[in-house]
């Protein structure tokens, strides 16, 4: 079973999206606790991408909102890195997907420092 952490950065992130598309986060929720790495999109190192949709939005999950998503296999952690609606943007550049990863994993960093302190 893996463990859900969504950092500080990811809240961030999402609060717009959840005042704009209210059934966001049941949807989130849902596909994040249902992940299986085989059925979604690995791209490379860990992360995957997931589609999810909403009640809300009548396009399907290829018009819908993205997450990227972290899996951290050792210590059977699933993290959220980012989420973006896809009819605002098509898609992340890696220099974007890269700078997302690296505030992720500095807040993780911390985290466990906290927890070892």
């Amino acid at each position: 079973m893996l463990q859900l952490v969504v950092l500080p950065y990811c809240k961030r992130q999402l609060k717009p999206l959840l005042k704009k598309y209210r059934d966001l986060k049941d949807s989130v929720i849902a596909a994040l606790d249902t992940f299986d790495p085989e059925q979604h999109t690995h791209l490379g190192h860990g992360v995957y991408k997931i589609r999810v949709t909403t009640q809300g939005l009548r396009r399907g999950k290829s018009g819908a909102f993205r997450i990227i998503l972290l899996l951290v296999e050792y210590d059977r952690l699933l993290v959220p890195i980012t989420v973006y609606f896809k009819g605002d943007r098509q898609t992340l550049t890696k220099q974007e997907l890269n700078d997302h990863l690296q505030h992720i994993l500095f807040e993780l960093d911390q985290q466990n420092s906290n927890y070892l302190s």
